[in-house]
């Protein structure tokens, strides 16, 4: 049998300021603490490994680069975003009003098999939180690359969704 990962497992990302990217990450996603770094010798924060789940080490790891480090432009070559699958649609729609309720700027997709609600963290990561149907219920090969199916997620992001459809852009 060939060698091949047996999953992906966390994301490392670099942020300028650790203690105010811990801030938004566990206030907005909910994320446990598992870990966090100080800068030798102070209180100052320097890295914190968060996760879902307690029992894993961690999902995501956020190390301080500096207030001056440049955002992220956009169109350049690496990371585009970092997904967090939720478990149920109705967690999709919490997180979303969590969003909307804490003045996140949002974009929503329907992927016909998956909806998801993209975002940037303060240093402009981008960030997606999405639900995806069971295998069983996908009633297609292929996840993106077939057209129709869309709209099996009715929820709070309606008219998002009907702003960014292509008929709403032709009107």
């Amino acid at each position: 049998m060939a060698c091949k990962p047996a999953s992906l497992d966390h994301v490392n990302i670099f942020v300028r300021n650790a203690g105010n990217a811990y801030r938004w990450y566990t206030d907005i996603l909910g994320l446990h603490t598992q870990d966090i770094f100080h800068h030798p010798g102070t209180d100052r924060m320097r890295a914190a490994f968060l996760s879902c789940d307690p029992g894993h080490a961690h999902d995501i790891a956020l190390f301080e680069v500096g207030e001056d480090a440049p955002l992220p432009e956009k169109g350049q070559v690496g990371l585009n975003h970092v997904a967090w699958r939720m478990a149920t649609l109705e967690d999709l729609e919490e997180m979303y009003r969590r969003l909307q309720d804490r003045g996140v700027p949002v974009r929503v997709s329907d992927h016909s098999i998956s909806i998801g609600v993209y975002f940037s963290d303060p240093d402009g990561n981008g960030l997606e939180v999405y639900y995806e149907l069971p295998r069983e219920e996908w009633h297609q090969d292929k996840p993106f690359s077939i057209e129709g199916g869309k709209g099996r997620f009715p929820g709070p992001w309606d008219a998002s969704l009907r702003q960014a459809s292509p008929a709403a852009a032709r009107a």
